[in-house]
Order: structure tokens, then C-alpha cells, then sequence
């Protein structure tokens, strides 16, 4: 009986898992179709997302929602300078890329490597910005991209999973049958993981949170 009542837990465990996977994909991709709010959905399904792995049992369509909304100017405006600057970093690679084309002189080598580099910080960057804004919402944008770059360093194989985990949806799009699953579990999956392998990380935010608390006491 012990053994059966502890399969059907574990079996409704996988299923709560399942369902919370589906239903807060359907809602960042919902959220997210106007595009300027991409950022305030990614940051809501991942907040959702931490707020399970710690176990805290919240309503899953009320909390998401009361996310979404929290502090959503700042996360629009996040969210653009995010894009903006990735936009710019892009297509300055691309422009470098066309011109070393016709002509591989240093000059246009030199600047396909800064532009690159750039972008690549940016991207690093961006990928802290979530457990940042869920376990420190009120840090002062300057101070969040330079937390987020000390981040990416202190915790350089994360990084690294992280930029793995940030192709999954891109893959999912390379064939029918994957294409399904990314309507599904394509973004919500890769939050989750993200949570995961951000643990050490958001600790190490929290941990100065209360050591800031602690100097003014």
C-alpha cells in the first residue's frame, strides 16, 4: 500500500509538472504576441517558475498574471533596452560579416571581433537579468547589468548551460513534430531549466540583499 500510495504521488507530481509547463507556455506566448511585452512575460513565467521549485504553492493563472503586472514599466523598459542593444549588436556583426566578404583587411577585422564581443556581452547579460529582477526587483538598472556581467563570470559553466538551454526553442523549430512541442513546452521549458541551473545564482543575489540590510542595521 506504502509503495503504491508513493507511486501515485510521484505519478500526480509529474502530472502538476506537466500541466504547469503547458499552461504557463500558452500564457508567456499570449502575453508576449504584442512583442513590447516579451520581456514582461518572460520575466512572469519565470518568477512563476521559481516561485514551484521553492515550493511555493501559488494559484497558477492569478500569480502569473499579479507578475506580470509587478513593476511593468521597469520591465518594459528593460526589455527594450535589451532588444535595442541586441538588435544593434547584430547587425553590426552581420555588417562586418558582408564586408570581410569582399575585403579581409584588419581594420574590418578588428571591428567584426569588438562588435561581436559586444554582442556576446549582451547576451550575457541578458540571461541574469531574470533572477535579478525576481529576487531583487528594485536594484537600479546600472547596478543589474553590472551584477548580471559579474555573474555570468563567477558562474562560467552556467553560462555556458544557460547558452545551450537558450537553444532549445530555436531547435524545436526544425521540424513539424518539434514545431508542435514548442507551442507547448518550447518557452516554459527552457525558463524552468533556467531556474534551475540560476540557483547558485539567485542565492548569491539574495545573499547580498541581506548583507546591504545588515550594513544598515
Amino acid at each position: 500500500m506504502n509503495y503504491e500510495k508513493s507511486l501515485y504521488q510521484k505519478i500526480n507530481t509529474v502530472a502538476d509538472w506537466i500541466i504547469r509547463i503547458i499552461m504557463i507556455n500558452i500564457l508567456m506566448i499570449l502575453t508576449s504576441l504584442p512583442l513590447l511585452t516579451l520581456f514582461p512575460s518572460l520575466s512572469a513565467g519565470y518568477k512563476l517558475f521559481y516561485e514551484y521549485k521553492h515550493k511555493n504553492e501559488t494559484k497558477l493563472f492569478k500569480s502569473y498574471f499579479m507578475f506580470f503586472k509587478e513593476d511593468f514599466m521597469r520591465k518594459l523598459q528593460i526589455g527594450l533596452i535589451l532588444v535595442i542593444v541586441l538588435l544593434i549588436g547584430y547587425f553590426n556583426v552581420t555588417y562586418y560579416v558582408d564586408l570581410l566578404k569582399d575585403n579581409e583587411n584588419l581594420f574590418y577585422q578588428i571591428g567584426y571581433y569588438i562588435t561581436f564581443t559586444f554582442l556576446f556581452v549582451v547576451l550575457v547579460v541578458t540571461l541574469y537579468t531574470l533572477p535579478i529582477i525576481t529576487v531583487y526587483p528594485k536594484l537600479p538598472l546600472n547596478l543589474m547589468m553590472k551584477l548580471a556581467f559579474a555573474l555570468s563570470g563567477k558562474y562560467f559553466l552556467r553560462t555556458v548551460l544557460l547558452f545551450l538551454i537558450l537553444l532549445i526553442p530555436f531547435l524545436l523549430l526544425l521540424t513539424p513534430i518539434t514545431s508542435l512541442i514548442l507551442v507547448f513546452m518550447g518557452i516554459s521549458l527552457p525558463m524552468l531549466l533556467s531556474v534551475i541551473v540560476h540557483e547558485k545564482a539567485s542565492l548569491y543575489i539574495i545573499s547580498l540583499g541581506e548583507n546591504k540590510d545588515e550594513s544598515r542595521s
